[in-house]
Formats: C-alpha cells, sequence, structure tokens
C-alpha cells in the first residue's frame, strides 16, 4: 500500500477517535448539528486531500464543498479554523491561460480566504451594523501596513509580479483579520471560533505524538502523490534522537506555536466545561503537543502564555509563587529520569543540544543591523544579497532569516516595523481596556480578555525566534483581528452599561 494511503488510514482512526472521545465535551460548546458538520466537514476534506492525485484538483473539489456548505455557518470564523490545518500550506501556481506565466500561486489558506472568508467580508462591508474601518487604532496599523507593503510589491519593477503579491498580501492579511474583527459581536461568537481552532489544533496535537512514537510524517506522502516534492516542507529532522515533526503545518516550530495559541483559547473554554477530569485531559493533550514539537520557541512562549494569564488575573502575585515552586519540583523529579534529562538538554539557555542554532539566531541579529540602517525607513527588497548576510547562508544553501522582526524591517525598514509592531501594541493596549469594562459585568468576560490578552503576548515572544512562515501569520492576523471584536463588544457594554449582556 502507498505510503500516503497508509498514512490516511492512521489520519481516520485518529481523527474519528478524537471526534468519539471528545464528543461529550464538546457538546458543551457546540450544538450537536455545528459539531456533526465540522466533523464530517474535516474528515471529508481530508479524504479530498490524500485522494486527490493533483494539488489544482483538490482546490477545485474542497473550493466546491466549502462554496456549498458555507451558508449554513452563523460564525465563518469557526468553520475557518476547523479546516486551516486539514492540509500542508503547499503552494500550486494558476496557470495562465497563455497570455502570462502564471495568474497567481495559491495555497491551501488562500483558497480558505477566497472561499470562505471572501464571501463573508463582502456581506459585512454591506451592513449598516458592521463596524466600519479604522474604529480601531488597530485597523489603522493593518491598514497602513498593508498599504506600506502594497506599494513596496512594485519597487522590483515588475508590475504582475507586483499586482500577484499586493493580491496575495490582502488575502493573507486582511482578511483573516477583517473577518475575525467584524464578524463576531457575541460571547457565542467566541466561543464557535475558538472551539474551531481547538478541534484543530488537538488533532494536531495527536499527529505530532503519533509523528514522534513512530518517527513517521504522516504529511509527507500526501505531497508526492499530489504531484509535489515530498520534501518541500524539509526532510526527515532529528533532534536528540526524536523526531521533530510536522503534521500538517510544515514546520515544528509552526506547530508548537499553534498549539500554545490553542493552549490560551482552551484556557478560556475550559469554563464551560462541567468535569475537572476533561479539563485536565484537554489541558495535558495540548501540553504533549506542544512538547512533542520540539521546539524550544514554543516551550518558551507556553511558559510565557501561562506567566502572563497568572499575572493580570487576580492572586497574581500566589499563584505565580505556586506556579514557580512547581515548576521547580518538576525540572527536579526531570532531572532524577533518564529521559528526563534529555529533555533537560533540549531546553534553552540550560540545555545543551544543538547550541549552535542559539548562536545563529544571535550571529542574525548581528548581521542584520548594518543592513536595516544603510535602507532605514522602507527597506530592501534584495537584502540578502548584502554581504553581511551572505555569511549566514548555511549548508542547505539558505539565509534562515528567524526572527519576523528582523525580516520585516529588513524588507520594510522602520516605517513597516513600526506599523507591524504597532498593531500588536494597540490591540494589548485595547484588551486592557476590554478587560477593566469586563469586569464591571461578568468574571468570565474578563477571563476572555485575559486569554487573548496573554495570546497576543505570547504569539510576539514566539515570532521573535521563527519567520513569518506558514500558518505563523494567518494566526495572529486572525487573533489581532479578535482581540477587535472583543474590544468592539466591551466599549458597546461601556456605552450601555444597563443593557449589557451576562455571559
Amino acid at each position: 500500500m502507498a505510503e500516503h494511503l497508509r498514512a490516511l488510514l492512521v489520519l481516520m482512526f485518529l481523527s474519528l477517535g478524537y471526534f468519539y472521545v471528545a464528543r461529550g465535551v464538546l457538546s458543551q460548546l457546540l450544538t450537536e448539528e455545528t459539531f456533526k458538520r465540522w466533523r464530517n466537514l474535516w474528515l471529508v476534506a481530508t479524504v479530498v486531500l490524500f485522494l486527490s492525485n493533483s494539488i489544482l484538483l483538490y482546490f477545485l473539489v474542497l473550493g466546491a464543498i466549502i462554496l456549498a456548505c458555507r451558508r449554513r455557518e452563523a460564525y465563518v470564523m469557526g468553520l475557518y479554523f476547523v479546516l486551516l490545518f486539514v492540509a500542508p500550506p503547499a503552494p500550486a501556481e494558476i496557470p495562465g491561460l497563455g497570455i502570462i506565466d502564471h495568474l497567481w500561486v495559491l495555497n491551501h489558506y488562500r483558497l480558505l480566504g477566497v472561499t470562505l472568508l471572501l464571501p463573508a467580508a463582502l456581506s459585512l462591508l454591506q451592513r449598516t451594523t458592521t463596524a466600519r474601518l479604522g474604529s480601531s487604532p488597530v485597523d489603522w496599523m493593518v491598514l497602513g501596513y498593508l498599504s506600506l507593503m502594497s506599494l513596496l510589491a512594485f519597487r522590483e519593477g515588475n508590475v504582475t509580479s507586483g499586482l500577484r503579491s499586493v493580491l496575495s498580501l490582502w488575502v493573507d492579511i486582511f482578511l483573516p483579520y477583517y473577518v475575525a474583527s467584524r464578524s463576531i459581536r457575541s460571547e457565542d461568537g467566541f466561543r464557535q471560533a475558538m472551539t474551531g481552532y481547538l478541534i484543530a489544533a488537538m488533532i494536531l496535537a495527536i499527529v505530532a505524538i503519533v509523528e514522534v512514537l513512530r518517527t513517521w510524517k504522516l504529511y509527507s506522502g500526501v505531497l508526492g502523490a499530489l504531484g509535489l516534492h515530498q520534501n518541500m516542507f524539509g526532510g526527515y529532522l532529528l533532534r536528540s534522537g526524536l523526531l521533530r515533526p510536522n503534521a500538517s503545518v510544515g514546520n515544528s516550530i509552526v506547530l508548537g506555536y499553534v498549539l500554545v495559541v490553542a493552549l490560551g483559547f482552551f484556557f478560556y473554554l475550559k469554563e464551560f466545561v462541567s468535569k475537572p477530569l476533561y479539563r485536565f485531559l484537554g489541558a495535558s493533550l495540548l501540553a504533549a503537543g506542544i512538547l512533542a514539537s520540539l521546539s524550544r520557541g514554543p516551550w518558551v512562549g507556553s511558559a510565557f502564555l501561562v506567566v502572563m494569564l497568572f499575572l493580570i488575573g487576580p492572586k497574581s502575585v500566589k499563584r505565580l509563587g505556586s506556579l514557580g515552586l512547581g515548576a521547580i519540583t518538576f525540572f527536579l523529579l526531570l532531572s532524577l529520569l533518564p529521559s528526563g534529562q534529555l529533555l533537560i538538554d533540549m531546553l534553552p539557555i540550560v540545555g545543551t543540544t544543538e547550541q549552535e542554532n542559539v548562536e545563529y539566531r544571535a550571529n542574525l541579529l548581528t548581521s542584520a543591523l548594518p543592513v536595516i540602517e544603510r535602507n532605514l525607513l522602507f527597506g530592501s527588497y534584495d537584502y540578502l544579497d548584502a554581504p553581511e548576510l551572505q555569511v549566514m547562508m548555511q549548508g542547505e544553501g539558505i539565509i534562515d532569516v528567524v526572527n519576523s522582526y528582523v525580516s520585516v524591517a529588513l524588507y520594510s525598514g522602520l516605517m513597516g516595523l513600526t506599523l507591524f509592531v504597532g498593531a500588536f501594541v494597540c490591540a494589548l493596549h485595547q484588551l486592557r481596556k476590554g478587560m477593566r469594562i469586563a469586569r464591571r459585568h461578568d468574571p468570565r468576560s474578563a477571563l476572555l480578555g485575559r486569554a487573548l490578552f496573554a495570546i497576543v503576548s505570547a504569539i510576539m515572544l514566539i515570532i521573535y525566534t521563527v519567520s513569518s512562515i506558514s500558518a505563523i501569520p494567518v494566526v495572529y492576523w486572525s487573533v489581532l483581528g479578535l482581540s477587535v471584536a472583543y474590544a468592539t463588544l466591551m466599549n458597546g457594554w461601556a456605552r450601555k452599561p444597563k443593557e449589557a449582556p451576562v455571559l
């Protein structure tokens, strides 16, 4: 049997097992009808992916299915998140019909954007009740960043390529941000969106654990079956003798990052789950998935997420003290186990495994600063050709800019970096204001704000260790949109305190 068909059987077994076990818990978060629809769409999309013999055929079939089913969704972001990690973001050129080389480069994330988010965005723009663009400071940062990047796309002198880049920017950035920020107007909308993300992320966590235990990348074979290079997202990379899993996101750091965001969502959603055992199992699965990613950035990010959740919550000093004692006890016990020492060696700062990666990141920043200074305001499109960065070329013949902030500064200068960072900072500021309003109405709504604040903070830390590849930007633009939606909801409560709904 072909490798990708064996992988499909394993994925069906794992996912059906997950849906069966989690059904009782998810019924507390979703209606039975919504659960069945999302489950069936995830299963169908996965089967279509593995049985298509062409990436373009997969896009056509899945696109038709989404267009046929999207009208049933009251909260489109929930379905978007459920399907977001179904397939690797493998690119495919849409033929130019003999007029030009190709029309556009499509991938799974863009397919969801065009078929699911674009119709929703057009509908939202036509509604008079939709908050206008510019009503949030985050809007101005995102629109400013998009406008700047759109203008810079033409500086290479190729108009056709520039137009493609502009289209990609607005599909990749604007659609997730706009639909997330405008389509969610109630607590139920947040719950649906976060639950959709959590469903997809928990399946990723299970896949990550299996990939490490079996030393088998489940989504590698399907790339070859689709007519693509099987090692498009890298070969079998090991750390301390263990496989670094990719699952469907194509990179172990991205995998850990996605699961850290899910952990933040879970912190809020657990309040709707009645049994403590289910809460423990859910948190344990996500923690195991993050651990299985074997990626230091997400490990530190998850710890930072938990610290932030306690830091901005009630009784913060007491809880942080308990957390610190628990962490010390855990590491002492870990050091007594043979396998525990292996894990400690992989930790940042105290670990000894692959310290050259840490040195590479430090050297990258040192090498990039002179290049940024030479093109201070608007960066440069050919920054990789700079002599200072050429010395960073690795054995694979690539220069890996493993820092999203450095990457933005190199390409778009301080103007781009200011707008990019400004979007996150403004989101944090709005979340803090929203949390103050929420505390006067309902503790659960304040908990939602804490979760979003911690997630945005953790994202800002993690993307310092990785470039914005694969699902990373799609997730953080969506989270920024959710942050704006939360602030808008809380501001509405502040204007009409007597009519504020009770969650």
